[in-house]
């Protein structure tokens, strides 16, 4: 009996010993894990490397038996890396680090009863080339949002309990491993966000549990939809947008009857719409927009009453608009712009009382617009311009409180506009132009207690009639209104001046009279004026040169007098200004500039300099201008030990803009240091004047070396090259300064060569300093440049380092192509819209907008600059990538690039041939100054 008792109590000690060595095996794993962790918060001050037998109550751990089961640190902001410690704790179910900045690569092996690992939205590279034999109980994988690069890994087929893939947001490639197919218990599949490419596999048509699949977003697959995707029965939400599908949407796809969301955009389907998916009754979202599909709207779809979103916009659809869409009773958005429909819009649209927003722009649609679009008081989004209709403006549009954004122009609407409609609290834009609108503009006595948040108003070329009412005053947010073209009457109301964020007022081809008010003078953020072809009279007012970045000025045709203040004649903004048709005469110098004593000039440096602030100033003459923009004018320099600097002079910041926010953020910029942003070496001021003093760029902006005379230098080695750079200098701005930096206007004329063609991204950081009075009044008043902009500023009036990477985008366009972003494509097209058109969205089309100077050009090189291209210029913001991405994707295929010959320096632009510009009153002319 006693070798017994000894024999178990041998084995009680060895197990408890190996329990204890566990354990304390977990505690060491769990210190290690945290001496690689980086955070600022407190969130882990439970993890107490000096109390080892608490850790089970640490923050995030779960034990069971004294050893760790669950490690949850989900959304902590923690960084730093994971230790390949982590695996020795053996008997995790649940790993969960999602939602941090983790970097560098993660190992994950010997996990056996790991059941859900979660490492989204994170930093983590590398590859995940992982022990999956090991981690055979594995029921949730979700990596989303990494920067994880390989292909796919086939070995995750052998996690034959998974439930919950998720890969997407990474940088993958290659193709979906057919073997996928075998994951038979999976209910979530997302491989959307990355590079993939080959045809999407037959064998997922095998995943007959899945309730949710996410295919596209940057991928660019061949190929069509698989039929086999009718056997997806349980599928509740399928999203195969954006991945270059093209051929017919397989009428299997109406076998899927619990399918609540369709999406099926931006591809290049074709074929008429399977009748088919009439049957797919529990649809709430369905758009397949973007695409080339041609047919009607098939009748079965009167079955789709539960639909919420019906998109079909952008493809080539006929016929008329069923009436059967007013009849969806829970339809909020509705979007069918840009085919061919024809017809009524069906009258009772809106009486379903929950309708948001239409779009049936550009189409051929005719009639009345329906009386009760905002039956529901919930209608936002009104757009129908480019159409065919007629009659009136419908009354109930004026008590429809919740407008946003109404768009009603080129049309044929005739009758006056709805009393209080211009005045409604939510409207930010109204476009009514180019119709047969007549009546006058209504007062509204209440609108001076319910302030408008009106920016955009453009009634041009109507024929409305009466003076302006005393409520436009109000507009206290307005930056365009367009007046033109109608038949207002009286003056020009002079508390005009207190439009703080007006930058286009056009009231030309009116029968405006008196003089023009001096007030408008104060209307500080004016790019653009134009009064002509009015009764205007009197003398023109000097307070109009207090704009300082005042470009386009026309006066003509009037009853002007007098002489042309001086002061206007000095404006250095000016590139555009037409008195003629006047009784006005004047001679004065188109540039001048007077240089002030040597005591009132301070000059902030940067870094040890070899000059002094009267060098600088010295460079300010009329025979060293380089360049002229909206920023102000450029000035070369070669300062007295040799060194070459570039002067810019700034325009529409002087006395009154030397606040303590405009100094701090010239010290911030001051002291950005990268190899591809222009050095900014100092900062000179004075009373009247701002210079800022950069490194010369001897090669002058990659507009000009594309578009200019020497637009044959660039070859497309060199062209990759300062795509490449350009994007690390942008990548640095919002990604490595704190707060990050918006440019605000990307564009290829704010890209600088230097000697060895080197790109050095320029004018960062200080477009919403061009004006006058506080910052953050002007955020938005300068967005970027004609052509650069992106789409979701003419809605929101804002812009975001997102607007920076589709600038950017178009950039690339313009060195793929070598042409400019506008005027190249006819009216209304840039150059986004004819690369789209032309290519189809198809990388394999893109040697169709090859440059045609060009030759050698590696075609997977060219195709894949090309795809960049289309990301960046997406129009929903969401879905670009971040300048970080894109430098990624990019440097995948940069390469070394030979180098060479020394070449001529080219300048930005050559100095005027006449210093002097004569304004001649008695012809009829146009007069750039």
């Amino acid at each position: 009996m006693l070798p017994f008792l000894v024999l178990v109590l041998t084995l009680l000690s060895s197990v408890s010993s190996s329990v204890s060595s566990s354990v304390n095996n977990d505690f060491h794993a769990l210190v290690t894990l945290k001496q690689g962790f980086e955070f600022t918060s407190p969130v882990l001050d439970s993890w107490d490397s000096l109390k080892p037998s608490s850790f089970c109550s640490w923050v995030g751990i779960k034990c069971h038996r004294g050893r760790v089961i669950s490690l949850e640190l989900s959304n902590m902001s923690l960084g730093g890396s994971v230790s390949p410690v982590v695996s020795s704790l053996d008997m995790l179910t649940e790993l969960s680090l999602d939602g941090n900045n983790f970097t560098g690569e993660i190992r994950i092996s010997n996990l056996s009863s790991l059941r859900i690992l979660r490492i989204s939205n994170n930093v983590f590279s590398g590859r995940l080339d992982w022990d999956y034999s090991s981690l055979e109980n594995l029921e949730v994988l979700d990596v989303y949002n990494n920067n994880f690069t390989s292909p796919l890994p086939f070995e995750i087929s052998s996690l034959k309990n998974l439930k919950y893939l998720d890969l997407g947001g990474n940088f993958f490639f290659g193709k979906i491993p057919r073997s996928y197919g075998s994951l038979l218990r999976l209910e979530y599949l997302c491989l959307a966000g990355n590079d993939l490419h080959g045809k999407i596999p037959n064998e997922l048509g095998y995943l007959t549990n899945l309730k949710e699949i996410y295919l596209g977003y940057y991928n660019e697959f061949e190929g069509g939809i698989p039929k086999v995707f009718g056997n997806l029965v349980n599928l509740v939400h399928m999203d195969l947008s954006s991945c270059g599908l093209d051929g017919p949407i397989p009428p299997q796809l109406g076998n899927l009857k619990s399918l609540d969301t369709l999406f099926l955009h931006i591809n290049a389907l074709s074929g008429q719409i399977p009748k088919e998916l009439g049957n797919l009754t529990n649809l709430v979202n369905l758009d397949l927009s973007a695409n080339v599909l041609s047919g009607e709207i098939p009748y079965e779809f009167i079955h789709l009453q539960k639909l919420k979103l019906l998109n079909l916009f952008m493809n080539k659809l006929h016929g008329s608009i069923p009436d059967f869409v007013a009849d969806y009773s829970n339809l909020e958005v509705l979007g069918l712009w840009r085919n061919n429909f024809t017809g009524l819009i069906p009258q009772n649209l809106g009486q379903n009382r929950r309708l948001k927003e239409v779009d049936l722009s550009t189409n051929k649609l005719t009639g009345r617009i329906p009386p009760d679009l905002c039956a529901s008081n919930q209608l936002t989004i009104l757009i129908l311009l480019h159409n065919f209709l007629f009659g009136s403006i419908p009354e109930d549009l004026g008590t429809c409180s919740t407008l946003v954004r109404v768009r009603l122009g080129d049309n044929y609407l005739n009758g006056s506009i709805p009393k209080g409609f211009i005045y409604l609290p939510q409207l930010n834009l109204v476009e009514l132009q180019n119709n047969y609108l007549s009546g006058t503009l209504c007062d509204d006595g209440n609108f001076t207690t319910s302030p408008s948040k009106m920016e955009q108003l453009n009634l041009s070329n109507n024929q409305i009639s009466g003076s302006l009412p005393t409520s436009l005053s109000n507009f206290s947010n307005l930056q365009i209104l367009q007046l033109d073209g109608n038949k207002f009457t009286g003056s020009i109301p002079s508390s005009f001046g207190e439009f703080q964020h007006l930058s286009k007022l056009d009231l030309k081809l009116n029968s405006f009279s008196s003089q023009i008010p001096p007030e408008i003078g104060n209307c500080f953020h004016l790019t653009y004026l134009d009064l002509s072809q009015n009764n205007l009279s009197g003398s023109i007012p000097p307070q109009i040169s207090n704009i300082r970045i005042l470009n386009y000025l026309n006066l003509s045709r009037n009853h002007l007098s007098e002489t042309i203040p001086k002061s206007i004649g000095s404006m250095k903004s000016l590139t555009t200004a037409d008195f003629s048709f006047n009784d006005l005469s004047a001679t004065f110098k188109a540039w001048s500039f007077k240089k002030s004593g040597s005591h009132s000039w301070k000059m902030t440096a940067f870094q040890k300099l070899d000059f002094t602030v009267l060098d600088v100033v010295e460079c300010i003459k009329d025979g060293n201008v380089i360049g002229r923009g909206g920023a102000g004018i450029v000035y070369h320099g070669k300062m007295p030990n040799g060194v070459d600097i570039a002067v810019k002079k700034l325009v529409g910041i002087g006395a009154n803009s030397h606040d303590y926010g405009f100094k701090a953020e010239i010290c911030t910029l001051g002291n950005i240091r990268h190899r591809n942003i222009v050095k900014l070496l100092a900062f000179c001021t004075n009373k009247d004047t701002n210079l800022l003093v950069y490194e010369y760029m001897r090669n002058g902006s990659l507009g000009e070396a594309l578009h200019g005379k020497k637009s044959g230098i660039l070859g497309w080695h060199l062209r990759y090259k300062v795509a490449v750079e350009a994007a690390k200098g942008l990548c640095y701005l919002h990604h490595d300064c704190s707060p990050l930096i918006v440019h605000r206007d990307v564009k290829s004329n704010n890209i600088l060569l230097n000697s060895s063609y080197e790109a050095h991204v320029a004018d960062f950081g200080l477009a919403k300093y061009l004006m006058d009075g506080d910052a953050s009044q002007s955020m938005s008043a300068i967005a970027g440049s004609y052509g650069y902009i992106a789409p979701e500023y003419a809605y929101t009036m804002r812009v975001d380092e997102k607007s920076d990477v589709y600038s950017f985008g178009v950039v690339l366009l313009e060195l793929i192509t070598g042409r400019r972003p506008v005027g190249d494509f006819g009216d209304g097209v840039d150059i986004v819209q004819w690369a789209k058109i032309t290519t189809n969205f198809h990388k394999e089309k893109a040697n169709q907008i090859f440059d045609k100077k060009l030759s050698n050009v590696p075609r997977e090189e060219a195709e894949h600059l090309f795809f960049v291209s289309m990301l960046c210029i997406q129009d929903n913001s969401i879905q670009r990538p971040t300048m970080r991405e894109v430098v990624q994707m990019l440097s995948e295929f940069s390469r070394h690039i030979p180098g060479y010959p020394a070449l001529a320096s080219s300048v930005v632009c050559q100095k005027p041939e006449n210093e002097e510009v004569c304004i001649n009153v008695q012809q009829e002319s146009l007069i750039s100054v």
